[in-house]
């Protein structure tokens, strides 16, 4: 494929199970996009599909609008929409070099598999400025679509992009699953989100989650960026000694993963104002990290409300 509309492709970027990403030129050749093609494959099309593909072109089509819609900081904005000559929709947005796994790894569960990554791709923790600072954009963010009624769904740490790869600034991507009100792409049943940054509730049902579930996963990442693993069943609440943050931090970080959701913050917005009574600025924190490699595991828990 050599164009998208007016965009000159130069490479295929990535592709997902319903859509292929290209790197494309700025229209005046300064400068690069994004663009996603939606393309559902594999078990999502066919007489074995379980949804059809009209119901992956509403939603696709959907995220489209929800990327047009906000011109946030720390939200990716669409620059663009629009069909190729085959008929299927596309979006442009700005391309950015990385996101939040250039900084901490992928996750593992134990150190054989640990051991099976490259070097660069094993998990790690960054420091607790890095995080505070990583968290603070992730949940301004997230605040602004808490704000317009809307729940991401599947914040985890690939969907937290960054505009380089040192010290990016963050912008949330991926509204693919996003709950919107009335939404004809809704239905029950479909398995949203990623297992290992999930709340109690979203596991039992998708449909049914509010702004709590982002909040919860949003403290899974910070716990992730701080410990350079995943929290594991059973653990021992944060010891902000440990981590090299102020208790109130560990608080609030904790109080986010409750796995009843009425004790969590109510929004985003919410744990956003902790956050910044707690840290008004990052000069206090510490630009090295206090915690070692360790491997990382799947936390387990049942509660919901």
């Amino acid at each position: 494929m050599d164009r998208i509309g007016k965009y000159e492709i130069e490479e295929p970027l990535l592709e997902t199970s319903f859509s292929d990403i290209y790197i494309a030129r700025q229209p005046d050749g300064d400068g690069y996009l994004a663009v996603k093609v939606f393309h559902p494959k594999g078990s999502n099309v066919g007489e074995e599909a379980k949804y059809g593909e009209a119901f992956w072109r509403a939603r696709f089509v959907e995220e489209a609008k929800i990327m047009a819609r906000f011109d946030h900081p720390n939200l990716v904005h669409a620059v663009d929409v629009g069909e190729t000559e085959a008929g299927e929709p596309y979006v442009v947005m700005p391309f950015l070099e990385a996101n939040l796994l250039y900084e901490i790894g992928e996750d593992a569960d134990t150190p054989e598999e640990i051991e099976k990554l490259p070097k660069h791709w094993r998990p790690r923790p960054v420091s607790p400025r890095r995080a505070v600072e990583v968290w603070r954009q992730m949940l301004a963010g997230l605040a602004a679509l808490h704000d317009a009624g809307l729940v991401h769904r599947d914040i985890k740490p690939p969907n937290v992009l960054l505009d380089s790869k040192q010290r990016g600034n963050v912008k949330l991507c991926d509204f693919g699953m996003v709950k919107v009100p009335d939404a004809k792409g809704s239905r029950s049943g479909i398995w949203v989100g990623t297992l290992e940054y999930m709340s109690p509730e979203q596991r039992k049902s998708a449909k049914e989650v509010d702004v709590r579930s982002d909040v919860y996963s949003a403290g899974v990442v910070m716990y992730r960026m701080l410990s350079g693993r995943l929290p594991v069943k059973g653990r021992a609440p944060m010891r902000a000694g440990r981590f090299g943050i102020p208790q109130r931090l560990a608080d609030l970080v904790e109080a986010c993963m409750m796995p009843r959701r009425r004790d969590r913050p109510k929004h985003a917005g919410e744990a956003l104002e902790k956050l910044d009574e707690i840290i008004p600025d990052l000069r206090g924190l510490s630009d090295k990290s206090r915690i070692p490699l360790r491997a990382a595991s799947v936390k387990v828990i049942t509660a919901t409300d």
